[in-house]
């Protein structure tokens, strides 16, 4: 068995999301207590001969992936959290527990300073929490929950990449750019449609996805009356991989109507380098 004890050394975060679910509609659950610890035990079957006294061949055929945390922040949704429950557990101010037999598949995603200098970010595919949710109540001291969690063997993903990623950034000065691709600046959409608009961010490392907000960050407005421009309403989902930011409406383009496509400041990448300066580019519906 081989154990690997905080391999994120400090300022660790969790966020937790539907298994599949992308990092930026996850839920951060706060500060962890100490680092994220992970221990892979494997089972090896021993192959031996006659001719020899020793084992002449080791052969794998188990392994589990282990991931241990201390949850600083005893909310009823963490509390869900440590006990296998749905986030359909807490209504407000209640969390209701017991005698529920399904298992809860989670996304997890970890996010702090690497070893050295840097940052890591750990994604883990599929993930059900088997810990007991341990935890004290006890004057003066805060509540400290403790969480285990066993990484489930994706069989979506390709073989070597069943269980999760880990990564290491090297410390990044650059801020991340953005810009329409479509359609691009001054470009146009089909009217009557609910055609999405696309951003691309170029950014060397990953982009701090709880900096990607529709209303916030990134906005279309439509200004074909500068005096009562309005958000458009609609959603963005974010593609980690392409570096994408996908803005589908709710209604479709009005005809002969114009807009703005609006990044502001607030964007940044996982180092905290924020985009230089607001980025505005237009497009009409046509």
């Amino acid at each position: 068995m081989g154990t690997v004890a905080n391999i994120i050394v400090k300022n660790a975060t969790l966020k937790v999301a539907a298994y599949g679910v992308a990092e930026g509609s996850a839920v951060d659950v706060g500060t962890l207590e100490g680092g994220v610890e992970l221990e892979v035990p494997r089972e090896y079957y021993d192959v031996t001969a006659d001719a020899w006294l020793g084992t002449v061949a080791k052969i794998k055929v188990g392994e589990k992936m282990i991931i241990k945390c201390k949850m600083a922040e005893s909310t009823l949704d963490n509390l869900a959290l440590a006990f296998d429950y749905p986030t359909t557990a807490v209504a407000t101010t209640t969390l209701t527990f017991g005698g529920d037999s399904t298992n809860t598949y989670r996304t997890l995603y970890i996010n702090g300073d690497a070893p050295s200098s840097g940052t890591r970010k750990i994604t883990l595919h599929k993930c059900v929490q088997t810990g007991s949710g341990a935890h004290a109540y006890k004057k003066g001291d805060k509540t400290i929950i403790e969480a285990e969690f066993e990484v489930i063997e994706d069989t979506s993903k390709t073989a070597t990449e069943r269980y999760g990623t880990i990564v290491d950034s090297s410390t990044d000065t650059t801020a991340p750019t953005v810009a329409l691709t479509t359609p691009v600046d001054g470009g146009t959409v089909t009217q009557g449609t609910t055609d999405s608009v696309i951003w691309t961010i170029t950014e060397t490392n990953y982009i701090d996805e709880n900096t990607i907000v529709y209303g916030d960050t990134f906005s279309i407005i439509d200004d074909t009356t500068p005096a009562s421009a309005v958000l458009k309403a609609g959603t963005i989902v974010y593609n980690a991989v392409a570096k994408t930011v996908t803005f589908t409406p709710t209604v479709a383009w009005t005809t002969a109507h114009t807009f703005q496509a609006i990044v502001t400041t607030g964007l940044k990448d996982m180092a905290g380098n924020s985009l230089a300066a607001i980025n505005i580019e237009q497009f009409s519906a046509t």
